[in-house]
């Protein structure tokens, strides 16, 4: 697998403000089906600029983030420097760093699909105790939404390796394989609610989007703009998701 690490690099600031965040229901659901509590330590793997962390230090939670972008990992360091139950690592979730057995849950929001799942495998294996959870949590724009799916043909259109979005953009057959054919899958719908710049950030927080020197960024700018201009009420626009989860356990 090639290496990703370089992906995100200048887009911290626009994925910080500009990305979704995760529906608060996935602690409740945790909370009520696999015995997960406050006092469990989580590793939040490719955790970004911190959005998925932030809800489980609100939480309590003792939360280790991981990510190999500094980029990333310094704007979470910025974001959650309020809280004192939180670390920061330069690492990848084939190679953490961390200790043998000394995290409950591994947690992945929007990353899984950069992971080789072999390797992270075993690395879970060896960081991880009980419970031994992993969950994988996705947010796909939800296509059946008419504006959402307009967003979605433009970035299509504009964009440079994009093959789907989140866990569209892999097999099911890879996150079965990696549980062991053994997990629980929940979805949510979730939404944001952008203006022109949120929308235009929106795009610009992804790996795929064009760079200022491609010749056809000016074309996707104007086409984000019209679409916005048409659809806007009140100045703002509203993106939807449907939050997928998938949460098993790697012993």
């Amino acid at each position: 697998m090639a290496t990703t690490e370089g992906n995100f690099t200048g887009k911290a600031e626009a994925y910080s403000k500009y990305r979704p965040s995760y529906p608060p229901e996935i602690i409740k659901l945790l909370n009520d089906k696999y015995g997960f509590t406050k006092d469990m330590i989580v590793a939040d793997m490719g955790c970004g600029t911190g959005i998925l962390a932030s809800m489980f230090l609100e939480n309590g939670n003792t939360v280790i983030c991981v990510d190999p972008n500094d980029d990333m990992l310094n704007m979470a360091r910025k974001n959650l420097s309020r809280y004192s139950n939180v670390t920061f690592v330069n690492g990848k979730a084939e190679s953490t760093h961390l200790n043998d057995h000394s995290v409950n849950v591994i947690t992945a929001g929007q990353s899984f699909h950069w992971f080789d799942e072999d390797k992270a495998k075993r690395e879970f294996r060896r960081i991880l105790k009980p419970p031994n959870l992993v969950v994988l949590i996705w947010n796909d724009r939800d296509v059946r939404d008419p504006f959402t799916e307009q967003y979605e043909e433009i970035i299509r259109e504009f964009s440079k390796g994009y093959r789907g979005t989140g866990s569209t953009a892999i097999s099911v057959e890879r996150i079965y394989s990696f549980f062991n054919y053994d997990y629980d899958y929940y979805q949510m719908d979730n939404l944001q609610e952008l203006d022109l710049d949120g929308l235009v950030g929106r795009y610009l927080s992804t790996s795929y989007s064009l760079k200022e020197d491609d010749p056809r960024y000016k074309d996707a700018m104007s086409r984000l703009q019209d679409l916005f201009t048409t659809n806007q009420k009140n100045g703002k626009i509203i993106l939807r998701y449907t939050t997928r989860v998938f949460i098993g356990r790697i012993m």
